[in-house]
């Protein structure tokens, strides 16, 4: 992973400049006190985290007639039809050609669904295998993050960084 561009959705913490909102205005300059367990796995591996990707607000969570890929700071996703919380990450992957992985995050089908209607490769890991902390939730029993590529083997390489025990995440352990 040493010098590969990596996006994260903006629910995954990084404790740098750039900010953790959940794509709501609210948590604008907020500060976190680390790095999500699946960022500090990208950073050991040799990643460079280029950036955040929008998503739906609040993951999708903050009401029924808002648009996919809609969030308050970025407005609404480009894509034909976006889909999904993770859209954001589905664009930058594919239709922007901005980093060579994203990560995205799911709960009802935020990876999946964007991925399809991208071109992209994806990969839904199940809840224990890859760490949620530091990640902005929705619910402790089905929420997962994975990567987002244009390829398989992209998508596994990331998937090998980020697998694996997070002694913050007790669903690792």
């Amino acid at each position: 992973m040493h010098g590969i561009p990596i996006v994260l959705k903006d629910n995954i913490a990084t404790k740098d400049k750039m900010n953790t909102t959940a794509g709501s205005l609210s948590l604008l300059r907020s500060i976190v006190p680390r790095d999500a367990g699946v960022v500090s796995k990208l950073r050991k591996a040799g990643a460079i985290i280029l950036g955040k990707a929008s998503l739906s607000e609040w993951a999708h969570f903050r009401g029924y007639y808002i648009p996919g890929g809609w969030c308050a700071r970025a407005g609404q996703g480009k894509a034909k039809a976006p889909c999904g919380s993770s859209s954001g990450s589905a664009i930058a992957a594919a239709a922007a050609n901005l980093a060579a992985a994203t990560l995205g995050t799911k709960t009802d089908g935020s990876i999946l669904c964007p991925s399809n209607r991208n071109a992209v490769v994806c990969i839904k890991p199940a809840v224990d295998l890859t760490s949620r902390a530091r990640v902005i939730p929705i619910t402790p029993r089905q929420d997962t993050g994975g990567p987002m590529c244009r390829t398989v083997a992209d998508a596994v390489c990331v998937l090998d960084a980020i697998a694996g025990l997070d002694y913050n995440d007790n669903a690792t352990i």
